[in-house]
């Protein structure tokens, strides 16, 4: 039996439905069961923050896939279903004696701004230093990830996996990292030249699938980002129709998010602009997914073009 939380998430969904193609028995953990009784497939309905239900959904499976995570809310939102859910997750891991966790990570807990200008982004790199100003996902990401990493060395089989920009099963190809609309035009904050780590939905499933059949177990990290790297001007030029852009220079954008930070520190609140989330955000990076080719033997199936081509068509 394998369990995966999440259940309900775009990648939670889009993992079971191809677990379950291939036969295999599956649990699906969201906070709200589905009302399903087909043979192979079940459902526990429980909340990432509650040890008891996580308990008891992770009791009689040997391995578990660990989609689930808060999107979005405040900081103690995310520290409950994101930090505290995945602690829950390893306690039961341990006391079940579960044979392997896939912890799905984030590209997102990579110290972007250190990593401009020395060389690819590897699995090597250095970790966010700031996660706080960073923004809540990405600290309670991090703070997941180093869980399971702890967990691995004192003896948990795991393997984490970090996807890139996930696009496709729902979720959205153009985000703030492409561009913004505003007025019928496409807003493009820098020159648009920034590589984007995408990868489609189907070929990071084919990642998870690939770690468990590999019986991925000693705390191996491996980022799932497409070989092929497409800059915001080219998702816009495949899929951004017909709109006009309207590029926003470097210099002035970092300005104004200079200027917006003291107002908002006075009323206790966080740029969204704010210079080191700018810094991360426009960090000019190119990102390696040599690893996943050598210890899965992943490559994309599927590809951001042909995945470009099946959001867009």
């Amino acid at each position: 039996m394998i369990l995966v939380t999440g259940a309900s998430g775009n990648l939670g969904r889009a993992v079971i439905a191809r677990l379950r193609e291939q036969g295999r028995a599956v649990r699906g953990f969201s906070r709200r069961a589905a009302a399903e009784t087909r043979p192979g497939f079940e459902t526990a309905a429980g909340d990432l923050a509650d040890a008891a239900a996580v308990d008891a959904a992770v009791a009689g499976t040997e391995i578990v896939i660990h989609c689930g995570a808060v999107m979005k809310g405040t900081w103690d939102e995310h520290r409950a279903g994101t930090v505290v859910g995945t602690q829950n997750v390893i306690d039961a891991c341990r006391k079940h004696g579960v044979k392997q966790l896939v912890h799905i990570s984030s590209m997102s807990v990579v110290d972007w701004a250190g990593s401009a200008g020395k060389g690819p982004v590897t699995e090597q790199a250095a970790t966010e230093p700031r996660p706080d100003e960073r923004g809540a996902y990405t600290r309670a990401k991090l703070e997941a990830e180093q869980l399971v990493r702890t967990a691995a060395k004192a003896g948990l089989p795991a393997v984490i996996l970090r996807p890139g920009q996930i696009f496709g099963g729902g979720i959205p190809l153009i985000t703030g990292a492409v561009a913004r609309q505003a007025a019928g035009r496409w807003v493009v904050l820098g020159d648009g030249k920034l590589e984007l780590p995408l990868v489609y939905i189907d070929d990071v499933v084919d990642a998870i699938v690939a770690a468990v059949d590999n019986k991925l177990v000693r705390g191996e990290v491996f980022q799932i980002i497409d070989p092929e790297h497409l800059t915001q001007d080219d998702v816009l030029s495949l899929a951004g129709g017909s709109k006009s852009v309207i590029r926003v220079p470097r210099a002035l954008v970092f300005a104004l998010g200079k200027l917006s930070e003291l107002p908002l520190r006075l009323v206790g609140k966080q740029s969204p602009i704010a210079s080191y989330r700018l810094a991360s955000a426009l960090a000019r990076l190119h990102y390696a997914s040599d690893h996943a080719e050598r210890g899965l033997g992943w490559k994309p199936r599927v590809g951001v073009r042909e995945g470009i081509r099946r959001v867009t068509t």
